[in-house]
């Protein structure tokens, strides 16, 4: 079953949208993949069971790089890729569907 994200992803995702069109091309920050997935992401499109594994084995890699840019406030290109990716809320709600998911049997 497809997910669909909350408010606060996708308001994550937006801002990272639009600190790409608000920047030089050297300073953007994301691969084709992380981009696409925030455009998802930020018009609430629903993600399936193998875009949630993915979008949590993204966020539990790149968290320390995510929490020293906005801890120090020198918000960088990894700050921003995390935010497309849905930011700090996605990581538990990536974690609660794959519990669901897996206690349905869905994965």
């Amino acid at each position: 079953m497809p997910y669909k994200p909350n408010q606060a992803m996708q308001a994550a995702a937006k801002r990272a949208i639009e600190y790409n069109q608000s920047v030089a091309p050297s300073q953007r920050w994301g691969t084709q993949v992380g981009k696409v997935r925030a455009q998802q992401i930020a018009q609430g499109k629903a993600l399936s069971p193998d875009v949630i594994l993915r979008m949590y084995s993204y966020l539990s890699r790149a968290r320390t790089v995510y929490e020293a840019q906005r801890d120090s406030k020198k918000y960088g290109k990894g700050y921003f890729a995390y935010l497309g990716w849905g930011g700090e809320t996605a990581l538990a709600w990536a974690l609660d569907k794959i519990e669901k998911m897996q206690k349905a049997g869905e994965i």
